[in-house]
């Protein structure tokens, strides 16, 4: 079955690769010379008979005319024309198939978008990391052959259901809004992961935070939602001194919250604790030691809209999708949120940078500053015409990089500690992003959804925010979005759950491994005892 194989990324001579081949399995045990250290690393392998099906990430068998990919979090099975079947022995990794190479499936281990992550500069634009890695020990990769039932795991605790998870940032949050986000998701079953500002620090006197709203906090944690940091003030303390207490308080404070959300340029964000002078080792201890696990550090994979749900399959958020919800109700909004979808998923860091001042000055109004505000005005003019171009000239296939090998969850190492980063779909229209047909879509589609949410924002310019008004009261058709939602969820066919527990259940996919008896048969064991984890065989 094994015709070749080769390593790609790495320098092949700081990698050995040992092969054994048997009528049932192919086994590789990928080693590394001491020191070496690989940014990329692939393993290709060629068999002699050609590929033809391909177990997609909705649990369904796909054919092999265009190309395919396989995260940790989806089966790894594949089948050839002689009806032989090959499967993964372990989740780690990704596998990609290209039909201009039929008889090959790359291995990918290791690669900067397998965990993008970045980080704010000084001038505030962002740089994605190159993370290096040292392989400190061998990679055993197995691919195993059967005519028989392969099988599959289930992502969710509900056996092959979608998951939805909200996690919603607290920016505008005011104490009569917060209760009635809560009532609203009290009445409807819903649990969310819910951004909190640990202490009362912010130009909005409105603002709500753990140091003025225990009492309310305490009613969300006894409703069953997770209760996360979102940085630690809404504003940015005025002196090192001030911050650094604070950092320094929120690592021994004593709370059982595992989650972070990054907001705003906080200096011991992650995305910005380089430029603030926080050595990565006295950073990753400080969250250790305050119990952290997982983080989102401002990396949406897209702008959730019509049919722009189900973050698994790297098929939605193409540029092709926004395109195509701009034009079917084209108007001035819609094409103002095809450029800004854009810049931010598929434009420069540079773009991005200038996409916001631009946006600044048209806020401020700054051609009305005399000659410098109208050289800013001619400037932005100039800036708009040429994304213009860009724009059009944009393929409909592409997709942002960072979303290309849908990496819901992923761990990185943050000095000599492991964490897990998390990314989002934002969400600012609820009504049309959880449409009767949208969720029944993500059911379908056994999908994933982790939401980037502002609960509390009442910009008139979001026709689909939950709240009218700074009272509580809903705008139309909210209460059917999570009615529905609810349903889907009692219906068996979603699982509404906060993002620790998706995390945690993301995580323990790693302990499933399979292997094949002397028949033929494939079988399965957990290194690690995992709760309500679903699993079937099928042909």
């Amino acid at each position: 079955m094994l015709k070749d194989w080769k390593i790609k990324g790495a320098d092949p001579s700081s990698v050995s690769v040992k092969v054994i081949s048997m009528p049932n399995r192919i086994d590789f045990e990928v080693d590394a010379a001491e020191g070496a250290e690989v940014q990329r690393l692939s393993l290709i392998v060629e068999f002699t008979e050609t590929l033809i099906s391909w177990r997609n990430h909705d649990y369904t068998w796909v054919d092999t005319s265009r190309k395919r990919l396989a995260a940790y979090y989806s089966p790894k099975a594949a089948v050839f024309k002689s009806g032989t079947k090959v499967v993964a022995s372990r989740t780690d990794g990704l596998w990609l198939f290209d039909p201009r190479r039929p008889r090959s499936i790359e291995w990918v281990l290791e690669h900067e978008d397998l965990a993008p992550l970045f980080d704010y500069q000084e001038d505030d634009s962002s740089a994605f990391r190159e993370p290096v890695r040292a392989l400190d020990k061998p990679l055993r990769l197995t691919f195993l052959l059967t005519k028989g039932a392969i099988p599959e795991f289930s992502r969710s605790k509900l056996p092959f259901s979608a998951i939805l998870c909200f996690t919603d940032h607290c920016d505008f949050d005011s104490l009569p809004l917060l209760m009635a986000q809560r009532k609203l998701f009290a009445k409807h079953g819903i649990r969310v992961t819910k951004g909190v500002f640990l202490y009362h620090y912010s130009k909005r006197d409105f603002n709500t935070s753990l140091e003025r709203n225990a009492d309310e906090y305490e009613l969300w944690a006894a409703d069953g939602h997770e209760l996360c940091y979102h940085s630690l003030s809404q504003s940015t303390r005025a002196t090192d001194e001030e911050w650094e207490k604070d950092f320094e308080d929120f690592a021994v404070d004593g709370r059982s919250w595992q989650t972070w959300i990054d907001h705003g340029f906080q200096p011991y964000n992650f995305t910005t604790h380089k430029r603030s002078g926080i050595d990565a080792d006295l950073w990753a201890e400080m969250m250790f030691r305050a119990g952290i696990r997982y983080l989102w550090n401002y990396l949406d994979c897209g702008n959730a809209g019509p049919g722009m749900i189900n973050q698994a399959d790297p098929d939605t958020f193409t540029f092709g999708a926004y395109r195509r919800r701009c034009f079917s109700k084209p108007s001035a909004k819609a094409f103002m949120d095809l450029f800004r979808s854009y810049i931010l998923f598929f434009g420069s860091e540079k773009d991005q940078m200038l996409y916001r001042k631009l946006t600044f000055f048209i806020k401020i109004k700054g051609w009305k500053y005399g000659l410098e505000g109208a050289w800013g005005l001619i400037r932005s003019i100039l800036y708009l015409a040429k994304q213009g171009v860009k724009l059009l000239m944009t393929r409909k296939d592409a997709v942002p990089h960072w979303q290309r090998f849908t990496p819901l969850f992923f761990r990185e190492r943050i000095g000599g500690k492991d964490f897990t980063f998390f990314q989002t779909l934002e969400v600012h229209d609820f009504i049309q992003s959880f449409s009767e047909t949208n969720v029944r879509q993500l059911c379908d589609k056994a999908g994933v959804c982790l939401a980037h949410t502002y609960f509390a924002d009442l910009d008139k310019r979001k026709e689909g925010r939950i709240f009218v008004n700074g009272e509580g009261a809903l705008i139309p058709g909210i209460d059917e979005v999570f009615e529905r939602i609810a349903a889907a969820s009692t219906e068996g066919k979603l699982w509404i759950a906060t993002l620790a527990e998706v995390g945690e259940r993301f995580d323990s996919f790693r302990h499933l491994v399979y292997d094949i008896d002397e028949k033929g048969n494939i079988f399965h064991r957990l290194e690690k005892e995992v709760q309500d984890l679903h699993l079937r065989y099928i042909n």
